[in-house]
């Protein structure tokens, strides 16, 4: 057909894009992103985006009035005028679409991962917590998605009676796990998770719409006033900003340089970790609460308070929860060179393995493979497992072993027992088209581990012992010393940063340079502090902080943490005791060297290894400097 004019050129386009997708066969469900995507070259944006964008003038804190509520801020919404083919689908979809899992907070969709490809058509996503942008005449790569907030009371609200439908979010219900955890035995423990489970199952399945049930304060940081059961109305505060991670990186220098303004608030713990999976399962709003009463206390309304749990980063759970009920929050990541990252994350499991096993027979079975814990072998380890996976992706078969665990590959991929010793290490991985995939990824390093991928090596008594230290590795370093936890973590920045920047605008997003915050510590914290919407501030000439021991990083779930105590005092209050934190300068040791170019002090890693980390980490580079929109010279 053709158009003879009359109309605007966008109106026509519309139409026909609303006659295209109506007349379209039905197309097929978005896949299911995996971590593992992050191995595959990304495909190059149609522009650069920088990491943040320009932030808007600080904003004054409303006086609280009688009768009247200010609403938090919420994500920037689409353009009201959507194409008719949009509405269409979101339609379509919201009539599909309507089952049990997208109701409550336990069981979110990954919207983030699978909004480019289905934009559009959204069967498989839960619409009660997202509604993508998608305008199908835009640039779909930086599309953001809308997330239905929380409704905010415009007056008092009581909590719901603990022995009804919870039908809002209560701060006012008994904490669980109470503070005084780590005080009981196992039983008592166990007793405490078991009666928990109820209450934190109702707040898990609330109904839609998600809202609070306390009234918002005019304050800059999201507090709530609440009615207790005795008729009272508390306050309670969740925090303004969080520091999502990655570890490793200087979140702990960024900690400690936060506290230097007099506005900001320390949390009870540094890491309350409430939305990392396992505690999340067991810990009700309330507990989490607790962290954050000092913003309390301090009854003014221009102070902040903040959670620096590292872990958010990689977190579904963090991503959703904090989009549906905290959308106005703050967001820092920090990103660091991958290979020193990596160093870093195996030393510190390194050092726990050794400091929290340092005797008895657990100690004994780790002194066993001694040679295999260093650096070196761990992460090249990592790389052989990393490489597995991608080329099972690539040529099917079974997942990669798991933890510290032997490599043999299955007998299918290689030649009969009978003829193996009539091949050369590389004839028999070049038998499988899985054994050509993984000789394809670093050939001189898989040919170092050939012995071990055919079940030749290692020969008794190293292959028992490895099987005895097979536990002892993940218990002792607290899983750290893991492969390849080290190597994914340093290599996912730019995976993780889009998914959130998928769910939250950028201007809430801010990425901080580990090595530029070194070199240039006032300058980053004055932008960091831009970002909050504080004035700015001295913050000294100290650029790095380091932990000193585990007390005062997070709470104590279980008992099996007893490397975090919450205290010696025994009195009926010590439960009460926030843990101290231990910070101080951060000891380089024998194994560092300083580099000018930073301003860092760098670990002094083998040549042929750094390289081969170089290589691994280039794609992954190249896609966070497309993200950030510059070079970070890596």
């Amino acid at each position: 057909f053709l158009i003879l004019g009359g109309a605007p050129s966008s109106l026509w386009y519309l139409c026909m894009q609303y006659m295209v997708q109506s007349h379209a066969p039905a197309a097929e469900p978005p896949r299911a992103s995996s971590d593992l995507d992050m191995y595959s070259e990304p495909p190059v944006q149609r522009r650069p985006v920088p990491a943040v964008a320009s932030v808007p003038p600080a904003a004054q804190p409303s006086p609280k009035v009688a009768g009247s509520q200010p609403t938090p801020a919420v994500a920037a919404q689409p353009p009201s005028a959507r194409p008719q083919a949009v509405q269409a689908g979101q339609a379509q979809a919201k009539q599909d679409d309507e089952a049990p899992r997208c109701k409550s907070d336990d069981q979110f969709t990954d919207c983030a991962a699978d909004l480019v490809k289905a934009c559009g058509r959204w069967r498989n996503l839960c619409q009660s917590t997202c509604t993508p942008g998608c305008d199908p005449a835009a640039d779909n790569d930086n599309a953001a998605v809308v997330l239905e907030s929380p409704h905010v009371e415009r007056v008092e609200a009581a909590r719901a009676p603990e022995a009804e439908p919870q039908t809002c979010l209560p701060f006012s219900r008994q904490l669980c796990p109470p503070l005084n955890l780590s005080l009981l035995d196992n039983k008592e423990q166990k007793a405490v998770h078991d009666s928990c489970g109820k209450y934190v199952k109702q707040e898990r399945n609330l109904p839609s719409p998600p809202r609070f049930c306390g009234a918002r304060e005019g304050r800059l940081n999201p507090c709530w006033s609440e009615t207790a059961g005795n008729g009272s109305a508390l306050s309670y505060c969740l925090p303004h900003f969080f520091i999502l991670g990655e570890m490793k990186c200087g979140t702990t220098t960024v900690y400690e340089l936060l506290l230097k303004h007099p506005r900001i608030v320390a949390p009870r713990t540094k890491e309350p970790r409430y939305l990392q999976q396992g505690r999340f399962a067991q810990t009700t709003l309330s507990r989490y609460a607790v962290n954050f009463r000092r913003a309390v206390e301090t009854a003014a309304a221009d102070t902040v308070t903040f959670d620096a749990s590292p872990v958010y980063l990689r977190s579904k759970i963090a991503r959703f929860w904090l989009a549906r009920w905290l959308p106005e929050a703050k967001l820092i990541v920090l990103v660091r060179n991958p290979v020193q990252r990596s160093y870093s994350h195996w030393k510190m499991g390194y050092e726990w393995a050794h400091g929290k096993c340092s005797d008895g027979d657990m100690a004994q079975r780790l002194k066993e493979v001694a040679e295999l814990l260093t650096f070196s072998s761990i992460i090249q380890r990592s790389l052989v497992v990393t490489y597995w996976d991608r080329c099972r992706q690539l040529t099917g078969g079974e997942s990669a072993p798991s933890g510290f665990s032997l490599m043999a590959l299955n007998d299918k991929r290689l030649p009969p027992a009978e003829q193996r010793h009539l091949h050369s290490p590389a004839a028999t991985l070049n038998y499988s088209a899985f054994g050509r995939c993984l000789l394809t990824q670093d050939h001189d390093l898989i040919l170092e581990y050939a012995d071990e991928l055919r079940g030749a090596w290692p020969v008794e008594p190293l292959k028992g012992a490895m099987s005895r230290a097979k536990h002892a590795v993940g218990s002792c370093s607290e899983m750290m010393m893991l492969p390849p936890a080290a190597l994914q973590k340093s290599g996912s920045y730019a995976v993780e940063l889009e998914r959130w920047a998928r769910i939250f605008p950028r201007s809430q997003i801010k990425v901080i340079v580990t090595d530029e915050l070194t070199r240039g510590s006032q300058r980053i914290m004055n932008e960091t502090f831009d970002f909050l919407q504080l004035p700015r501030m001295p913050i000294g000439n100290q650029s790095r902080f380091c932990v000193r021991g585990k007390a005062g990083v997070m709470d104590v779930l279980h008992a099996s943490e007893l490397n975090i105590t919450i205290g010696h005092d025994t009195s009926e209050h010590a439960h009460l005791l926030a843990p101290q934190l231990k910070v101080g300068d951060c000891e380089p040791d024998s194994g560092h060297a300083h580099d000018e170019a930073t301003g860092s002090d760098l670990h002094r890693i083998e040549p042929r290894v750094q390289e081969r980390l170089r290589r691994f980490f280039e794609p992954h580079n190249r896609r966070l400097y497309r993200f950030l929109g510059r070079d970070l010279g890596w």
